[in-house]
């Protein structure tokens, strides 16, 4: 079967492909959902959470810190009832609260320091290579000899 090879703009993939366009249609849902539910909350704590799912009378918000996610839990009771006089989630029945995973940062600017590798211990590696009856095994060793023996040097 040969396939389209045709580029199509984004307008048409938008209007023709049913799984894009039930993906657009979720995600201005839920853009119109956060910001009716953004408004219900106190705004301080509105800048810390979002609504991330909201089906079948079960919503999960998200939130970014922990201290938000113990505000939203103590609210859930009048959070609940607020929501329920709303058009759009008059069908709402539980109220699931999580934190957002942060993104794990590495620190770039750290440098390992270490101390040079003795000429000693690089030739040790050096004479137990040539030992080694394994050819593959023996070449990483001496590799690593001369690699240690780069290391340390500016």
């Amino acid at each position: 079967m040969a396939m389209d090879q045709t580029i199509k703009n984004i307008r048409e993939i938008m209007r023709y492909n049913k799984d894009v366009m039930s993906l657009a249609e979720n995600a201005v849902q839920l853009l119109e959902l956060n910001h009716i539910f953004k408004q219900l909350l106190p705004s301080k704590l509105a800048n810390f959470c979002q609504i991330r799912s909201y089906r079948n009378g079960a919503m999960v918000l998200e939130t970014s810190t922990g201290s938000a996610a113990t505000q939203l839990r103590f609210m859930q009771p009048q959070l609940l009832t607020k929501l329920k006089k709303s058009a759009k989630f008059s069908a709402v029945q539980t109220i699931d609260i999580k934190i957002a995973e942060q993104p794990i940062k590495m620190d770039r600017s750290y440098t390992r320091t270490a101390k040079p590798v003795s000429a000693g211990n690089r030739q040790a590696l050096k004479d137990a290579a040539a030992e080694i009856k394994d050819d593959a095994l023996a070449m990483s060793m001496i590799k690593l000899a001369d690699t240690l023996e780069k290391y340390g040097k500016d």
